[in-house]
């Protein structure tokens, strides 16, 4: 899919462009944005909002747009499903500096993740900045493993990074 020609390291259009490559490149679906963390146990499912759509006219004629043309219930910024498996994301942008930004990422999908859950998965979004790569790259903390880490462009490119991997090997 061609992206529109926005700045993503706006959290919600990472969001978004995030929501394109799960469905595009990693084959999930049911892609759900601002999902209440307490429906995805629920009879009905999932309460969230679908992938929206960004409209890069509106980015440039109205300053407010990016950061409120779908909104956001303060749940779980993204879930993706397949079958058998659901996916949580947390995201930041650039608008966060990189150590606090990084604990609250942290610390909100460690405070979403619930026993009995095998079929969950867990990862952080964050802006592709050295400060972020340098702070994911020199984490050392065994728990992170439990999370995958995707970065993305001010572009919309998406890749993924490895906790530690700027650390020296025992």
């Amino acid at each position: 899919m061609t992206q529109p020609d926005v700045n993503y390291h706006h959290e919600k259009y990472a969001v978004v462009a995030l929501g394109h490559y799960l469905t595009d490149v990693e084959g999930w679906s049911g892609v759900l944005v601002g999902v209440a963390l307490n429906s995805l146990d629920a009879p009905g499912g999932a309460r969230g909002k679908p992938l929206p759509t960004i409209d890069a006219e509106r980015d440039r004629t109205e300053p407010t747009y990016r950061a409120n043309f779908y909104t956001d219930t303060g749940g779980i910024d993204l879930v993706a499903t397949k079958p058998g498996q659901t996916l949580l994301v947390e995201a930041k942008g650039r608008s966060a500096k990189a150590p606090v930004g990084m604990e609250q990422l942290v610390g909100r999908i460690v405070l979403s993740m619930q026993p009995g859950h095998p079929d969950r998965s867990y990862a952080i979004l964050i802006p592709d900045l050295p400060q972020w790569i340098r702070a994911v790259e020199t984490a050392g903390n065994p728990v992170l493993a439990e999370m995958g880490v995707y970065a993305i462009s001010p572009e919309g490119v998406i890749s993924r990074r490895s906790w530690g991997a700027a650390l020296p090997k025992p």
